[in-house]
């Protein structure tokens, strides 16, 4: 699953514009507004799990802000469409 979302923070003219997806036992995410791309692992305990759009963006911004994250192995930025 692929979810895009403005947070509504000020980085750029666009606010600040992430994109994130699941891809097998981690999380893929791109902040557009600041150049980042991020990976965040996922426990067992959500492997597999099938998430919704709120606890996408939940579990993507709380990483995000407490710095729980590393670069993606493939540095690819994901697209906003």
């Amino acid at each position: 699953m692929k979810h895009q979302w403005n947070t509504g923070r000020h980085y750029d003219e666009h606010g600040q514009r992430m994109v994130a997806q699941v891809e097998g036992d981690c999380i893929l995410f791109s902040d557009l507004s600041r150049h980042i791309n991020g990976s965040i692992p996922l426990g067992k305990f959500l492997q597999g799990h099938r998430f919704d759009r709120y606890t996408l963006e939940a579990l993507v911004m709380t990483n995000y802000d407490f710095g729980n994250y590393s670069g993606n192995n493939n540095n690819n930025t994901l697209a906003w469409t």
